[in-house]
């Protein structure tokens, strides 16, 4: 099986009268986005711009207990075929997800990112659900207090979700591996957030000999920078010669010696270093919280430009 963490729930949409490797695409979609776009599927079957477009059509027609599965919706400019049967999802084990919902731009650019993350390494130990990450770490025994989660109100003395922004998770016998999505429209501090949340499993998980990476992507390349200086600062700790060089500058700025300024770029340039060099080194930057890290850019994005 090419994608072992889908544990045979493709074989549960025989009924549907579609091959096994375009079941295993539609599972895949219901477990970790709900929705994709045609250059997607044209990628994974390996076929032609046609005949993903008629399988997409066929998806469209596709009909599960009498009721249909999918309809199209125009989103962010660009075509998506949103998978939304209650039916098929409760078929498939996993009624209460909310991937079969229509969401903001920004999740759903989360979504389709989290696919491609997933269709780009199918062989890693994918935990799509909920359930399946909460199970995962206490087989590990790591207590549910030190996950990520969200408190709803409106229920009875709330509902705790954990890691409510569902972006994909994978754990090995000698590592683990998280996923950061910024869709073009989050903060540094949204960032720094969902670091803060994980940081408690983090170091669980290090206790427990596996690695920590991080793989992200973003939108565009002005976040992915962003990104990238962050993850940066949790990986390693920046040295002291970047905080005496900061420093410097900063004096330069000060005492108005724009010989030095100059220099070193000119003020823009200089700003952005020490911009640079306060985010390493601040007390909440999160140096030595993970081990390693990967970037995605939207230049790497194939197929977010067509449907």
């Amino acid at each position: 099986m090419k994608f072992p963490h889908l544990q045979g729930r493709e074989r549960l949409l025989r009924p549907l009268g579609f091959t096994p490797q375009e079941s295993e695409w539609i599972a895949l979609v219901c477990l970790h986005s709900g929705l994709f776009i045609r250059a997607q599927v044209e990628a994974f079957l390996g076929s032609t711009q046609p005949t993903a477009s008629r399988f997409v059509q066929r998806v469209l027609d596709a009909r599960f207990s009498g009721k249909p599965i999918a309809r199209d919706l125009y989103k962010d400019g660009r075509r998506i075929c949103r998978i939304f049967g209650k039916r098929l999802y409760r078929a498939l084990e996993i009624p209460n997800i909310r991937h079969r919902r229509e969401a903001s731009i920004e999740v759903t650019r989360r979504r389709l990112l989290s696919l491609d993350f997933v269709l780009d390494h199918p062989e890693l130990a994918w935990l799509p659900t909920e359930q399946e990450k909460v199970a995962c770490f206490e087989q590990l025994g790591i207590d549910p207090e030190l996950l990520p989660k969200r408190i709803y109100a409106g229920r009875a003395n709330g509902r705790i979700r954990y890691f409510h922004i569902k972006m994909p998770v994978a754990v090995e016998q000698d590592r683990a591996i998280f996923t950061y999505i910024d869709p073009g429209m989050s903060t540094r501090s949204e960032l720094d957030s969902w670091g803060r949340a994980h940081r408690r499993l983090w170091d669980k998980l290090r206790q427990t000999r596996r690695t920590v990476e991080v793989f992200a992507a973003a939108w565009d390349g002005q976040h992915l920078d962003r990104t990238r200086r962050v993850l940066e600062a949790w990986t390693t700790r920046a040295p002291g010669a970047a905080r005496t060089k900061a420093e410097a500058l900063r004096q330069a700025i000060a005492d108005a010696d724009w010989a030095t300024v100059e220099r070193h770029g000119g003020l823009d340039a200089v700003v952005d270093q020490i911009d640079r060099a306060d985010e390493e080194t601040a007390p909440s930057a999160g140096a030595g919280w993970i081990d390693s890290f990967r970037l995605r850019g939207s230049s790497t994005c194939r197929h977010m430009n067509a449907y």
